[in-house]
């Protein structure tokens, strides 16, 4: 009985020896970090290589090929204009298509973030356009922002934001099937919401400061009301319902993310909303995006209005995590997370590597096999479906002043 035992247990040894598993990081909420292998792969294929500070950007089919396109601010900030690129040939070839060399009334573009979305519910993606000096240039100037009218590209105004506009979004929060649009600035540490009455009637339905605001924010149900919330820099905004006029209520999710002090890298996030678990209420990624000493982390809440928030732990430690997006890579039915340091950021923080990682979900939201996508960094990263093929590809930046703008074609369907 007891050479049973014994062979049983060189078994079990032998088993674990040719293991994926390298290494395992237990945090207090019990997570794990595998590192092995995936089964992901990605080739590159390059979009321009003379991009000129492309941080606003967003992914979309502007012309209805069914192919994912690019649109951005180029220059940000600096006198560049607004466009897209469109893809072709399976993402093979690139073509730049301008809508405007300056903003409407003259002066340039510039802002922190862009979206597009179906505005006049005509069928097709409509773009933002964001008047402002720049970040650095016109610190407490107003925003004057714009939507861009597609096909044709007629510009009309939406309204103001009182200062430059880090983050924002396009979704229906009252459920009357028409896009609103919140922001975030940094200076002033304001929030707001723009409510569409029509595609050419906008009215600012409300704006008021919160403590420390600054950068990181996703939508999502995060209540399990059925409206859509707010998530940014380690709060949510829970949404009025009606007319967004009402209490905009502000909770805490972890103070950790936005009670820092300091230079402008303060309370600097980036942040996902994804429901994860299934229970109908959208969790809340979050990674430091200037900072060194911070985790990738997921939040869950039984009860977002009452409850504590618990923090899960994907990684350990990432300095610099200018990119959180939470997609299912691999395709097997559940979400995974990408997560990425900006390189020049990083540089600054003493690191010499600056590596981009595929969080793996192995069917828990607890275990995750790592991984590795490059090591030259990403900056403001975004997952789309570039072919229509079904699986999501990476669009990236390595920094923020980086001349490289390229697609990572996922090659599980090839």
């Amino acid at each position: 009985m007891q050479g049973k035992k014994c062979i049983k247990t060189r078994q079990m040894v032998h088993q674990i020896r040719h293991l994926t598993v390298i290494v395992c990081f237990m945090a207090f909420t019990g997570h794990c970090v595998v590192l092995g292998q995936s089964g992901l792969s990605f080739s590159p294929i390059r979009i321009e290589d003379n991009a000129n500070l492309w941080w606003a950007r967003a992914l979309g089919d502007i012309n209805g090929d069914g192919l994912l396109d690019v649109v951005l601010q180029n220059n940000n900030g600096h006198g560049g204009w607004l466009g897209w690129y469109e893809a072709q040939n399976a993402g093979k070839s690139w073509k730049r298509h301008i809508i405007a060399q300056e903003a409407p009334g003259g002066g340039t573009f510039a802002c922190g973030d862009m979206d597009i979305g179906d505005i006049d519910n005509d069928g097709d993606l409509d773009i933002l356009g964001f008047k402002h000096p720049g970040e650095w240039d016109g610190e407490g100037d107003p925003t004057e922002i714009f939507w861009f009218e597609n096909p044709g590209w007629k510009h009309h105004r939406i309204g103001q934001a009182s200062d430059f506009i880090k983050n924002l979004n396009l979704t229906d929060f009252n459920r009357d099937r028409k896009l609103d649009l919140v922001v975030i600035t940094y200076a002033e540490n304001k929030f707001a919401i723009f409510r569409q009455d029509s595609p050419k009637s906008w009215v600012k339905a409300k704006e008021f400061k919160i403590e420390n605001l600054h950068e990181g924010m996703d939508v999502g149900d995060i209540d399990g009301d059925g409206d859509t919330d707010v998530a940014t820099n380690g709060y949510w905004v829970e949404n009025p319902g009606g007319d967004l006029t009402g209490n905009w209520k502000v909770h805490d999710i972890d103070s950790k993310w936005h009670n820092q002090s300091g230079d402008w890298s303060k309370n600097a996030t980036k942040v996902f909303c994804r429901d994860i678990t299934g229970d109908g209420r959208a969790e809340v990624f979050i990674s430091h995006s200037e900072r060194k000493g911070y985790p990738v982390s997921w939040y869950h809440s039984r009860d977002p209005r009452q409850g504590r928030w618990t923090e899960h732990i994907i990684a350990k430690e990432m300095a610099a995590a200018h990119t959180l997006q939470v997609f299912d890579m691999d395709l097997d039915g559940d979400y995974d997370v990408l997560a990425g340091m900006n390189r020049s950021r990083a540089k600054a923080l003493g690191l010499e590597k600056w590596p981009v990682f595929v969080y793996v979900n192995q069917s828990n939201n607890q275990l995750w096999q790592r991984y590795r996508v490059t090591e030259v960094g990403i900056y403001n990263g975004q997952v789309g479906d570039l072919e229509g093929d079904g699986d999501y590809d990476i669009f990236r930046l390595p920094t923020h002043d980086a001349k490289i703008f390229e697609v990572l074609v996922n090659q599980i369907k090839h």
